[in-house]
């Protein structure tokens, strides 16, 4: 196995994907545990009264711990190398001195080292995983774990389930106040992240300077007032599709990004499935079919907006994911690191995706797991250790929730035009769901196939879905029984 450089670090990088506020994200496809939030306040009852000390300190021999990941500082507040906060240049001087503070205090009193392995190319860490694993010495005891290894990595035998773990006291299996699972299949948890309130979740963007120009209701207003469907969205996107010069050539669109990942959002928002209980095909599923008939209005009309350059192409990622940026659409799926630290050339806020017709759950959109911690196979390390460890950096805020909350809205906060963006963006992490679909590999790429079909009007719904039928079965399989 090749040669890593290890670079010895007491790190403290806030994950740029913020975690989720103390509860767990509806799965489709399981049932995840929930978090304590037994009062009005949404302080959980039996918080630590001082900051930490989840467990009693124990001496863990001044061993070694190493963490692998593609980026340093991947654990969140935990020990780490960089200089005492000063007061004079601290972004918030009180919460860095607690997470310092507390940050030594693990250290000390519980007497480990800890040490990162650094793997530079991203596309290789699963790659490293897998071969280290199975040679029995794997290159990290916890890891930074991508939400799309998930389950090729659990289905491989590569990481531990955490449900073998035992931990007396544990917040994770326990109140979950600082922890939660994230990676969750086959009614199993997989990996875990701390318990902030999560703002890195797709919302649904809104071009205002469009929406005022074209006379349409504002989505924001639509929203608050329980009127934002399906229907009302594709009113505006019809009316916002238009030739803005005079030349004959539509030059602003209803929607913008990229096909595949839209029929995602769209499916999910109307309660879809994609592959059924016993690992079959399942596009086909009635909430699936009616979600995929309402893209295939959106792009047999035009309303989607393309490159007019280079022609149309639902394989050209990188333009139309930003092509909103250029102002032209009034729709776009909206992330906190693709807003440009909120400096756009137009005025715009974030609203959930609507839900469709079928949705009885609330859901607004559908995703893959985000990346989280999770524990190789094979580490000489008892995992239940340095979960304690992990759980007493993740303790720091003590029973002053409020800290650990305002730490996790303060990315948002800094991007986003509104207090009530920040809410609304935060929220639709408590409405996403998951598909054993989105973790197959490959198996999701078929979608902006479907929607190239319907573009160019080659086939219809049915036909597309029927057509395909195979393949995706056959990519199931070859996964799950060969």
């Amino acid at each position: 196995m090749r040669a890593f450089s290890r670079k010895v670090s007491y790190l403290v990088a806030i994950m740029l994907v913020l975690m989720l506020a103390l509860a767990a994200c509806n799965r489709e496809d399981s049932e995840e545990p929930t978090v304590n939030d037994d009062d009005s306040s949404g302080v959980a009852t039996d918080v630590p009264t001082h900051g930490g000390n989840i467990h009693e300190p124990r001496d863990l021999g001044g061993r070694t711990i190493v963490g692998g990941a593609w980026w340093e500082g991947f654990i969140p507040f935990s020990i780490h190398e960089w200089e005492e906060p000063d007061p004079a240049t601290a972004g918030n001087y009180f919460t860095a001195r607690m997470i310092w503070e507390n940050g030594l205090r693990v250290r000390e009193e519980f007497n480990f080292e800890y040490e990162e392995v650094i793997i530079g190319d991203f596309g290789e860490v699963m790659t490293v995983l897998t071969s280290s694993v199975l040679a029995g010495d794997p290159f990290a005891d916890i890891m930074l774990l991508s939400g799309g290894w998930v389950l090729p990595a659990s289905h491989g035998g590569l990481i531990v389930p955490l449900d073998e773990i035992d931990l007396p006291g544990s917040d994770l299996f326990g109140p979950q106040i600082y922890s939660r699972f994230e990676g969750y299949l086959f009614d199993r948890p997989w990996s875990f992240v701390d318990s902030r309130p999560n703002t890195g979740g797709f919302s649904l963007g809104i071009n205002l300077d469009i929406i005022n120009a074209i006379g349409a209701a504002n989505p924001v207003d639509l929203y608050n007032q329980g009127r934002w469907t399906w229907d009302a969205m594709l009113e505006i996107m019809r009316l916002a599709t238009r030739d803005t010069t005079g030349d004959g050539i539509f030059d602003q669109f209803g929607i913008a990004g990229q096909p595949g990942d839209l029929a995602y959002y769209f499916i999910g928002a109307n309660d879809g499935r994609m592959v059924d209980d016993d690992l079959n095909y399942w596009i086909d599923h009635p909430n699936t079919i009616v979600a995929l008939e309402f893209m295939e209005i959106i792009f047999r009309e035009g309303l989607w907006e393309y490159d007019r350059a280079h022609g149309f192409d639902t394989g050209d990622w990188s333009r139309n994911f930003f092509a909103f940026q250029d102002g032209n659409a009034a729709f776009f799926p909206a992330v906190l690191w693709a807003l440009n630290d909120g400096d756009l050339p137009f005025e715009f806020a974030v609203v959930p995706w609507p839900t469709g017709p079928n949705n009885t759950t609330g859901n607004t959109w559908m995703t893959g797991f985000d990346q989280a911690l999770a524990f190789p196979q094979g580490s000489s390390w008892d995992p239940a250790e340095i979960l304690m460890v992990v759980e007493e950096f993740w303790s720091w805020a003590g029973n002053d929730l409020d800290l650990m909350h305002e730490d996790g809205l303060s990315w948002a906060r800094s991007i986003l035009p509104t207090e009530e963006d920040v809410q609304r963006q935060a929220s639709v992490t408590l409405t996403r769901v998951s598909d054993v679909g989105m973790h197959v590999p490959y198996y999701n790429w078929i979608f902006g196939t479907f929607i190239q079909h319907f573009s160019d009007q080659s086939m219809t719904v049915l036909q597309v879905v029927e057509t395909y039928r195979g393949p995706q079965q056959e990519l199931l399989d070859n996964f799950f029984r060969n």
